[in-house]
């Protein structure tokens, strides 16, 4: 066998072993750090804030995205109403908060139905009007922080919103250090 004919076959071999490796490698499944992302346990787990007093939270069994309900978010009237868990996080490490979002009527001159978190402006694509069933994500930062309140949120700060959402499959996971070092 010729120098070439020896190189292709070790290349070969080699290929083989490298693709053999790689498939019995563990898939790293991220943990969600939520409890009771899918409402299954009813509000166990979450805290409601409505700014004006005026929205109203409540396990819904037959809207829902999969599994056995969902969580409803209405505001008869304007409000910034949102539903929120306390986790407990690394500082300057990024996260990633995902979930399907649903809107019903929803009315608002600023940011609708969105997931968010707490004590900023940081939220995924914000949904009014008629919208069915639609997955959105956003990441973040914490810095220095080691507990942050993340959730579904219908309104915004200056943003009073009316109508109904729908939240359901939320999914907090931890995405690795801070590109900020």
């Amino acid at each position: 066998m010729n120098t070439a004919a020896k190189l292709i076959v070790c290349a070969a071999a080699f290929g083989t072993l490298f693709a053999l490796a790689a498939a019995q490698q563990p898939t790293v499944v991220k943990t969600n750090l939520l409890s009771n992302p899918s409402f299954e346990n009813g509000l166990e787990g979450w805290t409601l804030s409505a700014y004006e007093k005026r929205g109203t939270v409540a396990v819904d069994t037959v809207e829902k995205h999969d599994g056995k309900s969902s969580i409803r978010i209405e505001n008869p009237a304007g409000d910034d109403s949102f539903l929120q868990q306390t986790v407990t996080v690394k500082p300057r490490t990024r996260y990633r908060l995902t979930g399907y979002i649903k809107t019903r009527d929803v009315v608002v001159k600023g940011t609708g139905a969105t997931l968010s978190l707490a004590g900023g402006y940081e939220h995924t694509e914000a949904f009014s009007g008629k919208q069915n069933w639609k997955k959105v994500s956003f990441e973040f930062d914490t810095g220095a922080q080691d507990s942050i309140k993340v959730g579904p949120r219908l309104g915004h700060h200056s943003s009073m919103a009316m109508g109904t959402a729908w939240f359901d499959e939320l999914q907090l996971i931890e995405l690795g250090p801070s590109r900020k070092r």
